[in-house]
């Protein structure tokens, strides 16, 4: 039902789109009028995702830009290790295609509550793409799969993230052969004094040891 819904909000999209179009020969105030029309349905649409608490392309809900601040902080982090038990930091760009910043989320809240079979699978699936990542940025290629086309022309995330891997010698050196996954914790005010008082849990390791 909800994907019937979100397909029928794109298609109106589409359709107020359409007239715009279709009302440009008919004079400045056609015109104006159906501009008017496609504003209020965007921001109708726009508060509809918002109230509901439902994603419906390209009208989105928003969850990470509102929320109500606490005095610890989490994040989920995951930690490639190559043939030597190294630990190195992925790229933000390595996960393409998949987004980051839709990721990390997932990774934090639903991986958890996974089994140990599915954790497994999907953490096999994310190794084989970083090292894809790795491999291609090692040879000079591009790091993410988004920048192949336009390079550092390519359109940027809604957060911007820290770039760790550059073609060539800036990338990891040795292939990964293993993902970890941290659960990380802090309090907001001891970490603004000392940046590195962060709490670190392993939540899972593939392969397992």
């Amino acid at each position: 039902m909800l994907n019937i819904l979100g397909a029928l909000c794109f298609l109106g999209w589409l359709a107020t789109l359409a007239l715009v179009r279709r009302a440009e020969p008919g004079g400045k105030a056609r015109h104006r009028a159906a501009i008017r029309t496609l504003l209020l349905y965007a921001l109708g649409a726009s508060f509809g995702a918002g109230l509901a608490q439902r994603d419906a392309w390209p009208f989105a809900r928003w969850p990470m830009a509102a929320g109500l601040a606490v005095a610890r902080g989490e994040n989920t982090r995951l930690r490639a290790v190559d043939m030597h038990g190294i630990e190195w930091t992925v790229d933000y760009r390595a996960w393409q295609p998949l987004g980051f910043d839709e990721l990390n989320p997932w990774m934090h809240r639903t991986f958890p509550r996974l089994d140990r079979v599915a954790r497994d699978r999907v953490l096999q699936h994310l190794l084989g793409v970083a090292e894809r990542a790795r491999l291609r940025a090692r040879g000079g290629g591009t790091v993410g799969y988004f920048e192949r086309y336009l390079g550092p022309l390519a359109a940027p995330y809604f957060d911007l993230h820290p770039r760790t891997w550059w073609p060539g010698a800036g990338t990891p050196p040795e292939p990964f052969v293993g993902l970890r996954v941290y659960k990380e914790s802090w309090d907001h005010e001891e970490r603004r004094r000392h940046p590195d008082r962060v709490t670190r849990v392993l939540v899972h390791e593939y392969p397992r040891r």
